[in-house]
């Protein structure tokens, strides 16, 4: 039986952490190494940890100075000695069977990493959207069976209805091997777009479940209700990474979507004052990252996003200052 080692960072959720850690000891499948990870929390988060890990052998702590979510994932990692890997995030909890069923789906399709379906609720458990089991749509008929395919048909997963499931570190097991030299960026936002694709591009076979396994709960406090400040500009950085990735990688069906989304992320960056001395220097960086997108994307673009490229590329700050958007939000302009 391989070990599997889950890592959950912990910070400020005293409230959830005891029916987050409840649902991991309770795994239907035993052989687990469980990684707490206090990322200097200031509540009673510690405490807690402790008392856990003296209730339960497979339970290990690790009490660190805060350095934020990514920093505390890598710490998991960097100690954790499973053939797979897995992520729960410390405010929300999973089914008995998260680690038995897809530890089963990757020995039976001999697989590198497993993906199952998500519960979406807010903080008294019920749902916020009917989200759909994670599936292969457009290039495969069957939907809502167990599904084998490539790391980089995993990208294809961008539907409405699962696309942000995909992106993220949990509601998946990964062959440990997949994390070798790979770890999240320190001080970023949006880390899981730095990282997955790159875990996606290392996968020979991946399978997909369309159990709904994992409860993301959503509260109010989390980094999706945030205002929009300069570290959000990360995700711009992170983007312009996975298309040249996907570029270079030959993977030209998915490169006009990724761009949009690079594209409209661009335009959400303008909520923040382009004239003030530190968003304009950062956004130099990012305008100078993006001009290393090779000219060649533009033959696998629509119209509107060829022009949304030679203008970023060429005139940024000109470019987007022209921009607004309609009553219904679409884009409007001299490059729709």
């Amino acid at each position: 039986m391989d070990l599997v080692s889950i890592i959950i960072p912990v910070y400020g959720v005293e409230q959830y952490l005891d029916r987050c850690v409840r649902s991991v000891v309770n795994q239907s499948y035993p052989h687990l190494e469980i990684i707490l990870v206090d990322d200097g929390s200031t509540d009673q988060c510690p405490a807690i940890c402790d008392a856990w890990a003296s209730r339960d052998s497979r339970i290990q702590v690790i009490h660190k100075t805060n350095g934020g979510l990514s920093s505390a994932r890598n710490a998991g990692l960097d100690v954790a000695t499973g053939e797979f890997i897995a992520f729960v995030d410390s405010d929300d909890y999973v089914e008995p069977d998260y680690i038995a069923a897809m530890i089963n789906a990757t020995e039976e399709k001999h697989a590198d990493l497993a993906m199952c379906s998500v519960f979406h609720e807010d903080t008294d458990g019920n749902p916020i959207e009917q989200t759909a089991p994670v599936r292969r749509k457009e290039y495969a008929p069957i939907a809502d069976t167990l599904t084998a395919c490539s790391g980089i048909d995993c990208m294809r997963q961008r539907g409405e209805e699962n696309g942000a499931d995909n992106v993220v570190a949990w509601n998946k097991l990964y062959r440990r091997q997949l994390w070798e030299g790979l770890r999240y960026p320190v001080g970023k936002l949006h880390e899981d777009e730095f990282v997955t694709y790159r875990i996606f591009g290392r996968v020979n076979t991946a399978v997909l479940l369309p159990e709904r396994l994992y409860h993301y709960v959503e509260r109010t406090g989390s980094i999706m209700h945030t205002k929009y400040t300069l570290r959000s500009l990360d995700l711009i950085e992170a983007l312009i990474g996975k298309v040249c990735f996907l570029l270079d990688r030959n993977a030209v069906d998915l490169v006009p979507g990724f761009f949009s989304q690079l594209k409209d992320s661009i335009y959400r960056a303008r909520q923040l004052d382009w004239s003030d001395g530190q968003v304009r220097k950062r956004l130099e960086e990012l305008f100078q990252m993006f001009r290393t997108i090779p000219w060649n994307i533009v033959y696998d673009l629509p119209l509107k996003d060829r022009i949304n490229y030679i203008g970023t590329r060429i005139c940024p700050f000109l470019f987007w200052g022209r921009k607004t958007y309609g009553k219904k939000g679409a884009m409007k302009g001299d490059a729709q």
